[in-house]
C-alpha cells in the first residue's frame, strides 16, 4: 500500500466521520458540516457526534451539532487549522461546548504508516504469538495490555501479538482495533521490567506490516504529551499524520 492508497483512505474516513461530500472535500481546505452519526464512523467509548474535528495535512474536517454549526462556520471558516490546538482556541470552544451540556473530552495526534520506512534488524530473543479476535478474549478478565486490548464493544480488539519470557509468560503486547473497517488503531504494553529492550518497537512494526498485508490501514494514537510513545510510533514506521478533537456530554 503506497502514500497515496493510505491518502484516499483515510480521507474517505474522515468524510464519513463528518459529513462531508467528496465534492465540498475538493473545493475546500475547511469543511465545516452538520455531525450526522453515520455508518462506518469511527465512534468509541463516551465520545458524543456533538463535535468533532479533524486536521489533517493542514486540512480540516469538522462537524458540529446543528445548535452550534454557524457559531463553528463564522468562528472557523477561515481559520488557520494547523493552529486549531492552541490552548486559547480549545479553551474558547470548551466554553461553547458547555453551554450546551457538552466538554471537549480530549485531543490526540495520530500517526499513519511511512511509506519510505526501510525497517531494521532486531534480534528478537523472546517468543512471539499471534492472537485471533476470538483468542484476545482469554484476556478480558485479567488484562495487563490495556493500552493494546480496550475491549470497546465499539471498536472491538481484532488482532494481537505478544511476546513472552521463558516462563511463557506474556511481557509485552500489541493490538488492533477495529475502529473502521478500513483503519485499525494499534496500541502497545509492555511490562515494566521489560521497557526499553526494543519490544514495543519491535510489536509494534510487527503488527503494523500484518495489517498493512490485509489492505487495512493502521494507525497509531497518543497524547501530545506522550512523547516516549510518539517516538515509539516513529521508530516502527509511523509518522505524525492528524490531530483529532474530541467531545462528550459533561456528566461523563
Amino acid at each position: 500500500m503506497d502514500r497515496q492508497d493510505i491518502d484516499k483512505i483515510v480521507r474517505a474516513q474522515f468524510r464519513t466521520d463528518t459529513n462531508c461530500t467528496l465534492a465540498d472535500e475538493k473545493k475546500r481546505i475547511i469543511n465545516i458540516n452538520e455531525a450526522v452519526k453515520k455508518n462506518g464512523s469511527r465512534y468509541f467509548d463516551d465520545i458524543d457526534p456533538f463535535f468533532r474535528a479533524v486536521i489533517y495535512h493542514g486540512e480540516m474536517y469538522m462537524s458540529a451539532d446543528k445548535k452550534i454549526l454557524e457559531w463553528c462556520r463564522e468562528k472557523y471558516s477561515l481559520y488557520k487549522p494547523e493552529w486549531f490546538c492552541k490552548y486559547k482556541n480549545l479553551r474558547e470552544l470548551d466554553t461553547k461546548l458547555h453551554e450546551h451540556g457538552y466538554q471537549i473530552k480530549d485531543t490526540h495526534v495520530y500517526c499513519l504508516p511511512d511509506t519510505d520506512f526501510e525497517g531494521y534488524d532486531f534480534d528478537m530473543p523472546y517468543k512471539i504469538k499471534w492472537y485471533d479476535e476470538e483468542e484476545i478474549l482469554k484476556f478480558k478478565d485479567k488484562n495487563p495490555f490495556k493500552n493494546a486490548l480496550a475491549y470497546i464493544k465499539d471498536c472491538p480488539d481484532v488482532i494481537g501479538v505478544a511476546a513472552f519470557d521463558e516462563n511463557d509468560t506474556p511481557i509485552a503486547m500489541a493490538g488492533a482495533s477495529c475502529d473502521s473497517d478500513t483503519m485499525w488503531q494499534i496500541g502497545i504494553d509492555v511490562i515494566p521490567e521489560y521497557e526499553r529492550k526494543g519490544l514495543a518497537v519491535y510489536l509494534v512494526t510487527t503488527l503494523k506490516e500484518r495489517i498493512l498485508e490485509m489492505g487495512i490501514v493502521p494507525f497509531y494514537g497518543t497524547s501530545e504529551s506522550h512523547s516516549n510513545s510518539l517516538n515509539v510510533a516513529i521508530r516502527s514506521g509511523f509518522m505524525p499524520a492528524f490531530t483529532e478533537v474530541f467531545c462528550s456530554k459533561c456528566n461523563t
